[in-house]
């Protein structure tokens, strides 16, 4: 399971997990095991861990009135998207000539209409 980093930053089971309540709108930990980890073969308890952490985070919201607990989604996928770029831009601040060379070199992968497309957008002032 991949480490907890932020609360914008994700592991790939953390991304699943969240995945599944979005696609579901709310759902308890015993439907996200079934649905994420039983196909993983994760036990129970990594499950609740994660659901834990996704909550701890601000990512999920226990419903406390609702038994078994049923959790939902505290961010859409654009907010999640805003929150990661926000703490990206952060990052980029204090990589230095070597880390901002780095991931110049690895933004020229991207898809250019996809980077014209941001580039209009930040100049409008919607992006």
């Amino acid at each position: 399971m991949a480490t907890e980093r932020t609360a914008a930053g994700l592991g790939e089971l953390e991304g699943a997990v969240l995945e599944a309540v979005w696609e579901q709108g709310e759902a308890t930990v015993r439907e996200l095991f079934a649905r994420v980890g039983e196909p993983r073969r994760l036990a129970y308890t990594t499950i609740l861990t994660v659901v834990q952490r996704l909550t701890k985070k601000g990512l999920l919201v226990r419903q406390p009135a609702l038994k078994p607990h049923t959790y939902t989604a505290a961010v859409d996928r654009d907010a999640l998207a805003q929150l990661r770029a926000q703490e990206l831009a952060g990052i980029m601040v204090h990589l230095g000539k070597a880390g901002a060379a780095a991931f110049i070199a690895e933004a020229q992968r991207l898809d250019p209409e996809w980077v014209a497309g941001l580039r209009a957008r930040l100049h409008r002032g919607d992006g």
